[in-house]
């Protein structure tokens, strides 16, 4: 019979394939078992609150106890055992409404709402409206709240129908998500309208901020995941995935909008004092739908009330307007709206900033994304990839494939649109004619429209990147230059005017990739023109992945910049390795180029203005750490080698016997 053994050998100086009686054996890490939010990739605003005196839940078979402890409020916590429990919840628990409470499920606890009822209710503090400061604050932490149910509406746009999983109200009540997971929560009467937030509705609070957490598979009306009234709004590191916005019914304002976040304004009079802000960084929201609008997001805020919106270091991908909506049918995956024009125009009011749209779909306009603001905006190193506008084949008047601008003062700088798809007007942007957009340093790539359009007009004459030209600020880049294959003529094709500021050349793009940073990427390959082709007046400080710009003479077009560096082979050595041969590729070495290794020059040879070559020594090597190995006279950062003390391998033998 034959066994297989495990055991270690004495520790070796190379990583090697081991090969024992023939057989070849590979070891590789275990996949996860379930998706985690997003790595911390922004600096959240708030960590896990620290407990001070907490109730201590014990009976974890049903509900009584933490009912009790949530009425009285202050910090809760539960000692259930070992390992995971879930506690069936039969109905809704209500909270203290003058007491701030901090639920903590340690990482350990799930509330399970069973199809039949809402899990949490913050209720109204008396006179909070009067006096901001009596409104009580809500914490979640490292819990999970599933199957949780809103109770059926029993008038027109009921508030109480709102909230799946949780309700929450009081304008100065600050609502608190931290490393929290909603999934399969619901409101019951979707087709109300107004009827928002499947997992958590708020109303008329301070601020929601939302850290770390995960909404998964959750039902409204609107805001599949979270609906809020007149609440600032923070979401940092987490993750919105299959959320549903399914009001597809027709009459009124405000039905199926908003697949996993729906937010109408972030103050009103109600509530003046609110935390004026929606900030959503370092989150992913990937295959939410909605009916008529916002796939992922759909905000309205107010101008010229101190209001802002960013969206920054975030990816949107997959999210889809579904169904045939009959008005709006906008915004695949955001639907941003200033709901009132106050005279802010001077205002800076949105920012789009290191993030990727791609693949999100509006059944008529903006398959990324559809703004309108009164005041100023900024795209920067952004990616537009493969979004649509409508149909091919529809003869609907889709508009805008990767973005519509309604409105506003909007600087588009070093972003990449590449292969959207229109079946009318701008496969790439459609820009409003109230609309001043400059593009500066921006690529257009392959954005298509629908040859076989014919409603109202063919799409023939229509501008397959722009619908018109946009304002020039300089080094733009668009290919191809006519519409072949599609159509061979120049009318209305140019991203600005004249055609003489456009430089008309293929930017040899990559494939969408990890190509670092936070969020997938369009590189530019070896030799694209793109390089060092930028204005580096108003070129941002760093591209859409954080590494800096620029790398060269000048800025590169696009979201990507080339980064020239320095690449160490081997990059892993130990101490008792002795002497080793180096090899150090780059981009700029003379015959006179030097490599010096933690600040020795050693003797190099020269490869060519890539490639050099020395031999590091066992004196050289030095003790364990990093390493450095720079280039004389070469202008690229430095690149590092691991010292270890030694390196080890496993060595898995069959024992025959």
């Amino acid at each position: 019979m034959a066994l297989l053994a495990v055991r270690s050998l004495p520790q070796w100086s190379r990583l090697v394939g081991t090969v024992v009686l023939g057989l070849i054996i590979s070891l590789s890490p275990a996949s996860p078992a379930q998706a985690d939010p997003p790595p911390a990739v922004c600096t959240p605003p708030l960590e896990p609150v620290t407990l001070v005196n907490p109730t201590v839940i014990t009976n974890c078979s049903n509900q009584t106890q933490l009912a009790d402890a949530l009425v009285n409020g202050g910090h809760i916590t539960f000692n259930c055992g070992a390992g995971p429990v879930t506690i069936p919840i039969t109905s809704e628990l209500v909270t203290s409404a003058t007491q701030d409470i901090v639920l903590d499920g340690q990482g350990l606890v799930t509330l399970d709402g069973q199809n039949t009822t809402r899990i949490l209710n913050k209720p109204f503090t008396p006179n909070s409206h009067v006096d901001k400061t009596l409104g009580n604050d809500l914490t979640l932490q490292n819990i999970r709240l599933i199957n949780a149910k809103a109770p059926a509406a029993t008038q027109t746009q009921d508030s109480n129908a709102r909230g799946g999983a949780v309700w929450v109200t009081s304008p100065g009540t600050r609502l608190h998500l931290i490393n929290t997971t909603f999934e399969n929560n619901r409101t019951t009467s979707l087709t109300d309208e107004d009827n928002q937030g499947g997992a958590v509705f708020a109303a008329n609070i301070y601020e929601t901020v939302i850290v770390g957490s995960e909404f998964i598979n959750n039902e409204a009306g609107n805001g599949g995941a979270f609906g809020a009234i007149a609440s600032g709004l923070i979401v940092y590191n987490s993750r919105f995935a299959s959320n549903k916005a399914s009001d597809a019914s027709s009459g009124g304002i405000v039905r199926g909008h908003g697949g996993a976040i729906h937010l109408d304004g972030v103050t009103n009079s109600f509530n003046p004092d609110s935390h004026k802000i929606v900030d959503i960084c370092g989150s992913v929201f990937e295959g939410n739908t909605a009916v008529r609008g916002g796939g992922a997001i759909k905000t309205t805020i107010s101008d010229n009330k101190g209001t802002k919106a960013h969206y920054n270091r975030s990816t949107f991908s997959n999210n889809r307007l579904v169904g045939a909506p009959a008005v709006e049918g906008h915004g695949g995956a955001i639907y941003h709206i200033e709901d009132d024009y106050a005279g802010g125009d001077g205002e800076d009011n949105l920012e789009i900033n290191q993030s990727t749209f791609a693949n999100n779909y509006a059944y008529k306009q903006g398959g990324g994304a559809w703004i309108l603001i009164r005041g100023q905006g900024r795209i920067v190193n952004a990616t537009f990839y493969a979004n649509e506008a409508s149909q091919a084949g529809s003869n609907r008047v889709g508009q805008g494939g990767g973005l519509i601008l309604s409105n506003g003062l909007i600087d588009i700088v070093n972003t990449t649109f590449a292969n959207n798809f229109a079946t009318f007007q701008g496969g790439a942007i459609f820009a409003g004619g109230s609309t001043t957009a400059t593009l500066t340093n921006a690529l257009f790539y392959q954005n298509r429209l629908d040859p076989s359009h014919t409603n109202p007009a063919t799409s023939e004459w229509q501008g397959y990147h722009t619908n018109r030209p946009l304002t020039n600020g300089g080094h733009n880049l668009q290919f191809p230059r006519k519409k072949e294959p599609d159509f061979n003529n120049d009318v209305n094709n140019l991203i600005t005017s004249p055609d003489s500021a456009i430089l008309f050349a293929d930017p040899l793009l990559g494939a969408l990739a990890d190509n670092g940073g936070p969020t997938l990427t369009l590189a530019l390959q070896s030799g694209s023109p793109a390089i060092n082709a930028g204005t580096t007046s108003g070129c941002p400080s760093t591209d859409q992945r954080g590494l800096p710009r620029p790398q060269g003479s000048s800025c590169d077009i696009g979201a990507v910049e080339v980064v020239l560096q320095l690449t160490a082979s081997p990059s892993l050595v130990a101490i008792d390795d002795g002497d080793f041969s180096l090899t150090v590729y780059g981009s700029d070495f003379t015959a006179g180029s030097q490599i010096v290794w933690s600040g020795t020059p050693l003797a190099t040879t020269f490869i060519d203005s890539t490639t050099l070559r020395a031999t590091v020594t066992a004196a050289d090597i030095g003790p364990a750490g990093q390493a450095t190995v720079t280039v004389s006279g070469s202008s690229l950062p430095a690149a590092t080698v691991t010292v270890k003390q030694s390196l080890e391998r496993i060595y898995l033998p069959i024992l025959l016997k």
